[in-house]
C-alpha cells in the first residue's frame, strides 16, 4: 500500500504531520505504524502514544486507571489552551463542553446510562427495517452509477451509502445529506487537537450543526406519530431521557460512528481488494461463503477508526514508561492492528486469514462502538452487491496514484476510478 510519506524524518515531525492531517501522512501511516511498533511505548511531548495490541487492549478495558476525557483534561489539551487567544479559548471551551456530552467521551455511571438508552432505540424491530434499507440503498445508487455513465465509485457510492443510512435513522430529506457531510468533515478536522484554524472552523460548524439538530427536534415534537431514531430516544421514560444538548450530541457521535467509519471500510475497502486482484478473484469464488471472514479482515486491515484518546487518572506503567495522572494518551488502533506478535504477515491482506477479529478496529470493552453492526451491516450488503452485480470491476488508475483525505481518526480514499464491466441486473 505504499511507503511512508517521508522516511527521512524523525519520529516527531511524522507523528506532527499525522495529528495535522498532512495528505501524504493520512495517505501512508504504515510505515511509521511500524516504526512505532517497533519502538513500543513512546513519550511525544505532553502525549505518550502507544502502538501494540496488548497495550492498546490493557488501556482500553482499564476504566479506573484511564478516562474517556481526554479531549476535555489532561497533559495535551492543557498545552493546546495554553496556546489559544482569548476568543479561540472560549471557542476551545464551548466546543469542549458540547462534546463532554457524547457517549464515548464520558465516563463510569453517564457512560452506561447513555449506553443503554441508545441499545433499547436499536431494536430488533429498528435493525430489520436498516437491513432492508441498506439494500435498496445499495441498488439504487449503483443503478444511478450505471444510468450516469460514473467512473468514481467512491463519489457515487461509498461516500453517499453511510450518509444516506443516517438521513434514514434520523428522518432527514436525503437532499440535505451534502450539508451532513460538510459539517462532519469541519468538525472531524479537529481530532488531533493542534490546529488553531480546525478548531475555530470545528467550532463554527458545530454551532451550525446544533441549531440544525434542534429545529429538526422542534418538528418531531409537533408529529407524536414519528417512529424514527431520534423520536424512540425524544420518548425514553423520565429517568432516562435525555436532555436536548445530550440528544444532539448522540446525533452528532451517530454521524460519526454510523458515517464516517463506514465511509472509510467501504472506500478503503475497495480500492483495497482492487489493489489485490488476488483476493478479490477469490472472493468472487465464493462471495457468500466468505462475506464474513473478508469483512473481519477489511476491517483489520484498514482500521476504520484509526485513533482513540486516553487520559491518565492515576500513576500508571506503560512498557517502561512510568506515566504520571493527567498524562495523554494516543492508542494508534492502525497499528494495533497490524502487530506482528498477534497476526502473521500483517501488512498482508487475506481473506482466509483465521485470526482477523482480536482486531480493534471499533474499539474494546464497554466502549465498543456504536456503529459497528451497521457498518458491518453496510459492508456486506455493499460487497456482496459489487461482487454479484459487477464481479470484472477494476481499478483504472494505479492504486499508488489515490489519494486520501480525512484525518488522524478517520482516512479514506478521495476519489476512486474503476471500470465495472459489463454488470448483471440489479
Amino acid at each position: 500500500m505504499g511507503g511512508d510519506f517521508a522516511p527521512s524524518a524523525d519520529t516527531d515531525e511524522r507523528l506532527s504531520a499525522l495529528i495535522q492531517s498532512h495528505p501524504d501522512a493520512i495517505k501512508s501511516p504504515f510505515a511509521l505504524y511500524q516504526h512505532m511498533l517497533s519502538r513500543g511505548a513512546y513519550r511525544w511531548g505532553e502525549t505518550v502514544v502507544v502502538s501494540r495490541m496488548e497495550d492498546v487492549r490493557k488501556i482500553l478495558w482499564d476504566h479506573k486507571n484511564y478516562s474517556n476525557r481526554a479531549h476535555a483534561i489532561g497533559s495535551r489539551p492543557d498545552a493546546f489552551r495554553a496556546r489559544l487567544r482569548p476568543h479561540e479559548l472560549q471557542a476551545f471551551d464551548e466546543l469542549t463542553a458540547f462534546e463532554e456530552l457524547i457517549i464515548s467521551r464520558t465516563d463510569g455511571d453517564q457512560h452506561q446510562r447513555l449506553r443503554a438508552i441508545v441499545h433499547r432505540a436499536f431494536n430488533p424491530q429498528a435493525i430489520a427495517t436498516l437491513e432492508e434499507l441498506v439494500g435498496v440503498f445499495t441498488r439504487q445508487l449503483f443503478d444511478d452509477m450505471v444510468a450516469s455513465g460514473a467512473t468514481d465509485i467512491a463519489s457515487a457510492v461509498t461516500r453517499n451509502l453511510p450518509v444516506m443510512m443516517i438521513c434514514a435513522l434520523l428522518n432527514v430529506p436525503q437532499s440535505e445529506a451534502p450539508l451532513i457531510q460538510g459539517w462532519s468533515a469541519r468538525i472531524g478536522k479537529n481530532r488531533g487537537q493542534g490546529v488553531v484554524a480546525d478548531l475555530m472552523d470545528a467550532h463554527d460548524a458545530l454551532m451550525e450543526f446544533r441549531d440544525y439538530v434542534r429545529e429538526k427536534i422542534e418538528l418531531l415534537r409537533l408529529d407524536p406519530k414519528s417512529t424514527n431514531l431520534v423520536s424512540t430516544l425524544m420518548g425514553a421514560s423520565d429517568e432516562e431521557r435525555l436532555s436536548e444538548d445530550e440528544l444532539v450530541a448522540m446525533v452528532l457521535i451517530l454521524l460519526f460512528a454510523g458515517a464516517d467509519t463506514t465511509k472509510a471500510l467501504l472506500g478503503n475497502g475497495t480500492h483495497v481488494f482492487l489493489s489485490n486482484p488476488d483476493q478479490w478473484r477469490l472472493f468472487l469464488a465464493d462471495s457468500q461463503g466468505r462475506l464474513g471472514g473478508a469483512t473481519d479482515e477489511l476491517i483489520r486491515y484498514i482500521a476504520p477508526v484509526q485513533t482513540l484518546w486516553r487520559v491518565t487518572t492515576a500513576p500508571v506503567r506503560i512498557q517502561d514508561l512510568e506515566v504520571e495522572p493527567g498524562t495523554t494518551i494516543l492508542l494508534l488502533m492502525g497499528a494495533a492492528n497490524r502487530d506482528p506478535a498477534v497476526f502473521e504477515e500483517p501488512d498482508r491482506f487475506d481473506i482466509t486469514r483465521e485470526e482477523s477479529r482480536p482486531h480493534v478496529s471499533f474499539g474494546f470493552g464497554t466502549h465498543f462502538c456504536l456503529g459497528t453492526h451497521l457498518a458491518q451491516m453496510e459492508c456486506r450488503a455493499y460487497f456482496g452487491e459489487l461482487a454479484t452485480r459487477f464481479p470484472e470491476v477494476k481499478l483504472t488508475q494505479d492504486p499508488d496514484s489515490v489519494t486520501f483525505g480525512g484525518n488522524i481518526q478517520f482516512r479514506t480514499v478521495t476519489g476512486l476510478q474503476v471500470a465495472l464491466g459489463a454488470g448483471r441486473s440489479g
